[in-house]
């Protein structure tokens, strides 16, 4: 057998050969994310398949190993999937973001106003819609940046291979001011992505959408969106449900591939995050993947690649939960995650709060 990886626009494309037919394969897909208002490099583990006949031989796991090889050599910082129960994890993988959804019954949606005119989104608007997307999501977890050079529209709705439709909302200049996507199906009436920050707009685009539910029949609708989301929160006005569903070894997960990059790049958020409290305090952490400390010299947090024995404790799968608002520190060592003083548990809370992450369903892989 033979593993060939190949370089690809937006990734790179990993299968395992025999007899010249691929008989095990995946793909990764480059993604700038965001923790907090700062951008990693991430590799989006997608596609990962074998053949029927050749299952259960170790074949997906010598793909998988041969991607997480290739992503450290080509610096990407961490890794994240979609997965199936109980398999990404003996790779290190974790359980990282809930997932939302937000219900909101149509005759309650109906009493939003139209304020604004509306049309089919078109490909002249791309750019324009790329650029609300990155405005509205500068400080979102697990955002991904969008290039409005580049976008090249919304690949799907609420799930992978969902139809999906998107309309602008219009100014008085007819200048795109909003947007909503949503899934392009006649069996629900769900919405996938929202930009726009007025009242005017959400008030135009849940009427919009309210109107489509009552087309189809439908006696409610749903947002893929997390509750602190604006729209999610002016939908609270109207009245709605929140779903939230944490999955075990499952669903939206990730590791680190590339702790010291990772925590590099992340500096500029870790100094806004310390800045009520005292900069004459080091933090020292040691993980399976390599060790850090960060301290403060003069005016700019400073990383080493290196930690005292006394340093805080926990692996690579706690950090990444850390990273990404999933779970506090005080939780992980109460689950004996983390072993750490008191002084360094208050530093890891206020450096790693908790976060409604969120990965847009078009962004995801």
């Amino acid at each position: 057998m033979t593993l060939r990886q190949e370089k690809m626009p937006g990734g790179w494309a990993i299968d395992l050969f025999r007899n010249g037919r691929s008989i095990s394969r995946l793909w990764i897909a480059d993604r700038q994310m965001r923790v907090g208002s700062q951008p990693v490099k991430i590799g989006g583990i997608a596609g990962v398949g074998t053949d029927p006949a050749l299952r259960n031989k170790g074949l997906a796991s010598r793909v998988m190993e041969a991607a997480l090889e290739l992503m450290k050599r080509e610096d990407y910082d961490a890794s994240f999937l979609y997965g199936i129960p109980d398999f990404y994890h003996r790779f290190g993988f974790t359980t990282c973001m809930p997932q939302h959804s937000l219900e909101i019954e149509t005759r309650r949606a109906e009493c939003a106003q139209k304020m604004l005119r509306m049309r089919t989104a078109q490909k002249a608007d791309y750019t324009t819609i790329a650029r609300i997307y990155n405005r509205d999501s500068a400080k979102r977890t697990a955002s991904c940046w969008r290039d409005p050079k580049r976008w090249y529209g919304f690949p799907m709705g609420s799930g992978f291979g969902v139809p999906c439709k998107a309309h602008v909302a219009l100014d008085h200049r007819d200048q795109v001011v909003g947007y909503v996507l949503y899934d392009d199906v006649d069996t629900h009436c769900r919405i996938a992505e929202v930009g726009g920050q007025s009242r005017a707009i959400f008030h135009t685009l849940l009427h919009h959408m309210a109107r489509r539910a009552v087309r189809l029949r439908r006696p409610s609708l749903s947002l893929s969106l997390p509750p602190d989301h604006p729209f999610a929160l002016f939908c609270r006005d109207y009245g709605c449900i929140d779903h939230t569903a944490y999955e075990r070894n499952a669903g939206p997960m990730g590791r680190l591939v590339n702790l010291h990059t990772c925590i590099e790049k992340i500096l500029p958020e870790l100094a806004h995050r310390w800045r009520l409290l005292d900069r004459e305090q080091v933090l020292a952490v040691r993980t399976d993947l390599g060790h850090f400390t960060l301290s403060w010299q003069g005016d700019k947090l400073h990383m080493e690649r290196d930690a005292p024995r006394l340093a805080a404790r926990l692996d690579q799968r706690a950090l990444t939960e850390l990273l990404l608002g999933y779970k506090t520190a005080s939780t992980l060592k109460t689950n004996d995650q983390l072993a750490c003083s008191r002084t360094q548990l208050t530093l890891l809370e206020h450096l790693f709060p908790p976060q409604q992450a969120h990965m847009s369903w078009p962004d995801r892989f």
